[in-house]
């Protein structure tokens, strides 16, 4: 009884192992079928017709209103506070403050730090008496500089 038993599970898996083969040979054969239809298939591009004249398209840039505040703050070195001064960094530490501020310098900007009371340090730019003057620079600075270093100019309105 135990040897018919036994028998009849290895015939059962010999039919279940045979029953698998067509499935992977019919897969088999529905991938070649495929792959040689994609060879076979020609890749067709239509030619666009060039036009005598080429002109780019630059485009719109919409520059947000700047924040503007007022508040009293402490130049710490060589700079002069204008009506509108362009803010470009603010930070809790010196050092932050600093290098940002040097960095501008380098770059042609008269910037330097100042400090409200709170403790706050403002990287300046640059100051104008004029808010168009002073929007001008916002522009400029938003396009030299990447977002992830400067991200939003403000304007610091000189009490």
């Amino acid at each position: 009884m135990k040897k018919t038993a036994l028998w009849s599970v290895i015939a059962l898996l010999l039919i279940s192992m045979a029953s698998c083969k067509p499935s992977q040979q019919a897969t088999k054969e529905a991938y070649e079928k495929a792959m040689a239809a994609a060879v076979e298939k020609p890749i067709v591009t239509e030619e666009t017709p060039v036009e005598d004249a080429i002109t780019e398209v630059q485009p719109i840039v919409t520059q947000q209103p700047a924040t503007e505040r007022t508040e009293h703050v402490n130049v710490l070195d060589d700079g002069t506070m204008n009506t509108f001064n362009v803010v470009v960094g603010s930070f809790i530490q010196r050092t932050n403050a600093y290098s940002q501020r040097d960095r501008l310098r380098e770059d042609g900007y008269p910037a330097f730090v100042a400090q409200n009371a709170q403790g706050m340090y403002r990287v300046i730019a640059c100051g104008f008496a004029t808010r168009e003057e002073a929007n001008e620079a916002r522009y400029k600075i938003t396009q030299q500089y990447p977002s992830s270093y400067i991200k939003d100019p403000w304007f610091l309105i000189k009490q």
